[in-house]
């Protein structure tokens, strides 16, 4: 295993916080190389403290993206610049609000190694293992439903049955984006992030176009890392009624442009989504 083409790639914004914690716990581990943090044009002078920060450690990388243009655009200028500068073949890609084992990352690789794949991954875990540990390519009609009270027949649509994952690991269409393995060159291939979606939506994106290109996402069921849900995210958008209509937008835009529905499918499907907007602006008045 070439352990010196390896690097991990942080995304910040506003969250020095987060990746100091995270860079303390990881900047011993002989499986990488580089650490990488990509600070996201952020806004509370994150970019300068992190350069003063790691100044003297040649380990760590500081750069920063020249506009915040969403979390994919943010990725995408660090893995060419790893790639590129760092000569980098693979990375983990994570939030800073996640804490993962060495041991973890050398089983990943592992697997990667073993199975030729695109992308290997842990099962997400916040105080306990989440129940979306992985998803498959969902239909428009499944996501809809996702957003509403009959979410629980929309799950099932989408998502594995318990008996997928019994094995050491499993081959799934898409995994959570706050910690994973890439191979950069497959990633690449695919054109990495759509960079027109700035937040949410992009593993399932990610996902769909890995599969057209018949590239293997797996699953290790036995390894796990742990997540703060939200706690980076929020630092940027602190107000849940406009996270939920950024996912929806999300979500419109991979009906239109990747699964092609046809105009009048689509608008239906954004009548949907105007009329669930709607609701929670409603419910959201009625609590205040």
């Amino acid at each position: 295993m070439e352990n010196n083409s390896i690097i991990c790639q942080i995304l910040n914004y506003n969250d020095v916080f987060h990746v100091k914690k995270i860079v303390n716990k990881i900047k011993d581990y002989h499986i990488f190389e580089y650490i990488l943090i990509v600070d996201n044009n952020s806004s509370d002078g994150s970019f300068k403290k992190l350069m003063e920060m790691y100044k003297e450690n040649p380990k760590i990388r500081v750069i920063s993206s020249p506009k915040n243009g969403g979390y994919g655009y943010g990725n995408n200028f660090g893995i060419n610049y790893a790639v590129n500068e760092l000569k980098a073949k693979k990375a983990i890609v994570c939030n800073p609000d996640v804490e993962f084992e060495e041991q973890t990352v050398i089983k990943l690789v592992n697997i990667m190694t073993k199975t030729n794949a695109a992308l290997t991954s842990a099962v997400e875990v916040n105080k306990v293992p989440s129940i979306n540990k992985a998803w498959k390519i969902p239909t428009p009609f499944a996501w809809i439903l996702d957003e509403t009270k009959l979410r629980k027949l929309s799950f099932n649509k989408f998502h594995y049955s318990d008996e997928h994952f019994r094995t050491e690991y499993s081959e799934v269409d898409c995994v959570s984006g706050a910690m994973f393995l890439l191979d950069l060159e497959k990633f690449l291939d695919v054109g990495g992030y759509d960079e027109n979606m700035f937040l949410y939506g992009e593993e399932t994106v990610l996902g769909y176009k890995f599969k057209q290109k018949e590239y293997k996402t797996y699953l290790l069921n036995y390894e796990s890392y742990n997540h703060l849900h939200s706690a980076s995210i929020d630092k940027s958008i602190p107000d849940k009624v406009k996270k939920l209509k950024i996912l929806d937008q999300s979500k419109l835009y991979f009906y239109k442009t990747y699964l092609k529905e046809n105009p009048i499918k689509y608008g239906l499907e954004k009548m949907c989504f105007k009329y669930i907007e709607q609701s929670r602006n409603l419910i959201g008045k009625i609590k205040r």
